[in-house]
């Protein structure tokens, strides 16, 4: 039975308006009592996945991998064929959430695509991979952050200020301290402030672009633009080095899932979230390459110089040549801005996925971070969590710069492979399993996209791990790898000596009395069940 109390709570939660009702009887169906607000709305949403991408941000930070790789034509052309892998996956992703629209996100799904007797082991691979990326993205975006700030604060002093690793790492925990803060906040507060972001995100890089065409004292030929091929890598072969600058646009085109992670606060979440993510998506991938391509235009044509400032980062004098001191200040200020949000959400992202991790019991202590804070209503312990590990992340930087830059590619490998995984499973299994499509599907498309995406993630993947610069160094290997297989080593053990004795994977919480008052509070029964995850699948 379901006392007064108890319901007086759930109809706080469950609101009057149908939409909302709807959104509750729908997460009830997948197994989840709602325990979040609803504060999200399109506008919102489709803010937030786009400050995931952080684009003008990301796409400056990230500039000199391309760069370096195979000069401006791998500035331009990566990008272009990168985005359509990314491309794919994202809108595998937009079509799975509609179907399950919860903050377990990708990991929930692995309960209707894999055999009963697999969902433990699988949920519990793609969970820690999910986690592993999504840190190390939040990681890298908040110390390339910094690493810009200081940047530009030594370019507007004529570069008598040199910023150090400790400069750069103080800077970057502070960031990732703020973001704690902001994110302890009531989640309404986030969803305000990101609701009317995209306009200064889109507007923002729009604005940009005219700029440095107006200004720049020299605009390379269409042939350098498109055609020169510099290799700074020290790999004999052009075209292998070519393949690095994917990191650009597959580190800056991650983290889809973040906004799925989002669903249990947003308004109409099994169509409004995965439009957002397609819609968002696409516009950072078309923008984005413009950026590039504008870029390489502006830059000059000393490759040498670009990639040997004293900067360290490149795009700081490429702005200072294309649009003088000045405006180069201002928009690279601006670039530090669009990360900050862009470090903002990913920590918001982050902690809906450790709350919903151990939601399920999948992290350790799960009893202390499946907690919402009474008086905000968001999950500030595992707020407070991420930022720690972070801020610990980021100490790798005092030790090596080289180390410290192994966690962009570890961003992108972890996160893709934690989607792909679903997406392969989802591909061969969803129909046998009997997986219903959500309001949002791709119709006929769906398996040639979602083939794509896991051709598109098992290549780059494979690119990622060679090292970036020949000959190879202990200081300048890839530690991708030693980064990867270190903690996918410890949870493999970990579920193997002990959890796989009590982990089951996603964890229904929804009891008989709770569906009850929640099919009189929203007036309407929970009528279609197919996609639940207490229902039976087929092994």
């Amino acid at each position: 039975m379901v006392n007064d109390v108890e319901k007086s709570n759930l109809h706080t939660v469950v609101s009057a308006r149908a939409t909302i009702d709807s959104d509750a009887v729908r997460l009830a169906n997948l197994g989840y009592k709602q325990e979040f607000s609803r504060n999200y709305s399109f506008l919102s949403t489709f803010s937030f996945a786009l400050s995931i991408s952080g684009l003008m941000g990301t796409v400056a930070i990230t500039f000199l991998y391309p760069l370096i790789s195979g000069g401006p034509a791998a500035c331009c052309w990566t990008w272009f064929i990168g985005m359509f892998g990314c491309l794919a996956i994202a809108y595998s992703v937009a079509h799975i959430t509609s179907c399950f629209p919860t903050s377990g996100g990708m990991y929930y799904v692995i309960t209707h695509v894999v055999p009963k007797k697999w969902v433990p082991l699988v949920c519990w691979i793609d969970g820690w991979l999910y986690l592993i990326g999504m840190i190390a993205g939040a990681c890298s975006t908040d110390f390339g952050a910094a690493t810009l700030l200081l940047q530009t604060v030594s370019m507007a002093s004529d570069y008598t200020y040199v910023p150090t690793n400790g400069h750069i790492t103080g800077a970057a925990i502070a960031v990732i301290t703020s973001h704690g803060i902001i994110n302890s906040l009531p989640s309404s507060v986030l969803s305000r402030i990101t609701k009317y972001y995209c306009f200064v995100n889109i507007g923002s890089v729009i604005a940009l672009i005219i700029t440095m065409l107006v200004k720049c004292p020299k605009i390379n030929t269409r042939e350098f633009t498109f055609s020169k091929v510099i290799n700074n890598t020290g790999w004999a072969e052009d075209g292998w080095a070519f393949l690095f600058g994917f990191l650009n646009v597959s580190w800056v085109m991650t983290c889809y899932d973040s906004t799925s992670r989002m669903s249990e606060e947003v308004s109409n979440a099994g169509y409004t979230t995965p439009v957002a993510i397609s819609l968002a998506l696409t516009v950072t991938a078309f923008l984005g390459w413009i950026l590039n391509v504008v870029y390489t235009l502006c830059m000059g044509d000393d490759i040498d110089a670009l990639i040997n400032t004293t900067s360290g980062q490149p795009i700081v004098q490429v702005f200072d040549y294309a649009m003088g001191r000045k405006a180069a200040t201002a928009y690279l200020s601006l670039c530090f801005v669009v990360l900050w949000f862009c470090g903002a959400v990913a920590v918001c992202a982050i902690s809906r996925t450790l709350w919903s991790f151990s939601r399920d019991r999948g992290v350790p202590f799960s009893w202390i971070w499946y907690h919402l804070d009474k008086r905000t209503g968001v999950p500030v312990r595992t707020v407070w969590l991420t930022t720690l590990v972070n801020c610990l992340l980021t100490l790798i930087n005092l030790g090596s710069s080289i180390a410290m830059s192994a966690i962009f590619s570890a961003c992108a490998i972890a996160t893709d492979w934690s989607y792909v995984l679903v997406i392969f499973f989802f591909m061969i299994n969803a129909d046998r399993m009997g997986v219903k499509p959500g309001p949002y599907n791709l119709k006929k498309f769906t398996k040639p996209i979602m083939f794509y995406a896991c051709i598109w993630t098992v290549f780059v993947s494979i690119v990622f791990i060679f090292p970036n610069y020949m000959p190879v160094t202990a200081q300048n290997m890839n530690y991708t790898v030693l980064m990867l297989g270190a903690v996918l080593l410890f949870s493999l053990i970990w579920y193997m000596v002990d959890a796989r004795r009590w982990y089951e994977g996603p964890v229904a919480n929804v009891d008989e009395g709770y569906e009850a008052v929640l099919e009189t509070v929203s007036g309407e029964a929970s009528d279609d069940d197919s996609n639940r995850i207490d229902q039976p699948t087929k092994s």
